[in-house]
């Protein structure tokens, strides 16, 4: 629980709100950062990992993609949304989860009492997901492994974790720090999954991916 929180959203005063549903919990309170009204804002202080939460009513910018970024310019970081109910249904969600944002908050009106325990849960390293996404996202890695896994192969414990990140974005780099391993480790590994799946490449596993889900046409194209 060492991140410190950082609100992204281009509305002044939303971003107070959020701050202020927030102000509950006195240890939120102290890690609260000033907000990020812009995507540069939030770039400038690198290799600093963080819980953001994104403001999917402000926001001129793809939330899934804009995590990426943010994660690269600084690992560990974690990563919930805030959306309003248009954008709140199970497709929107689990295109976001591809896109490894850990956690959503609907903006209904209960938000203010759900965001405070939502980014302890984040904290904690745990994930603020409703079950029926998480029950689709195990779907298709099954979907995916009984049409894909060689014959005679089986995945250890640490290739399904791995999998796992690679399902939802994740590089070589950044789930060397989710996993707690070397880089040089994350990428033995994932090379050993792909072989056993008869991939020459991530990407490959990513276009399998969108065939094997519902939702294939939330999924983004230049994955």
């Amino acid at each position: 629980m060492e991140l410190a929180l950082q609100v992204v959203s281009s509305h002044h005063l939303g971003a107070l709100d959020i701050e202020k549903a927030l102000s509950v919990q006195e240890f939120l309170v102290k890690r609260l950062l000033p907000h990020a009204a812009t995507e540069a804002e939030a770039l400038m202080s690198s290799n600093c990992p963080r819980l953001f939460l994104l403001d999917g009513c402000s926001l001129n910018l793809t939330l899934g993609p804009l995590s990426s970024r943010l994660r690269t310019n600084s690992p560990g970081s974690r990563f919930l949304a805030l959306l309003p109910p248009p954008r709140s249904d199970k497709s929107e969600m689990m295109l976001l989860f591809h896109w490894g944002i850990e956690g959503f908050v609907t903006l209904h009106d209960k938000w203010k009492r759900q965001l405070p325990k939502a980014a302890m849960a984040l904290l904690r390293g745990r994930l603020w997901v409703p079950s029926e996404v998480l029950l689709a996202f195990a779907k298709q890695m099954k979907t995916l492994l009984d049409r894909q896994l060689l014959a005679g192969q089986s995945l250890t414990a640490r290739e399904g974790q791995v999998l796992q990140l690679l399902f939802r974005h994740y590089t070589n780099k950044e789930i060397a720090c989710q996993l707690n391993i070397t880089e040089r480790t994350a990428k033995y590994h994932v090379s050993n999954l792909l072989s056993k799946l008869g991939l020459e490449k991530r990407r490959n596993l990513l276009v399998l991916e969108t065939s094997a889900t519902p939702f294939r046409n939330a999924l983004p194209n230049n994955a």
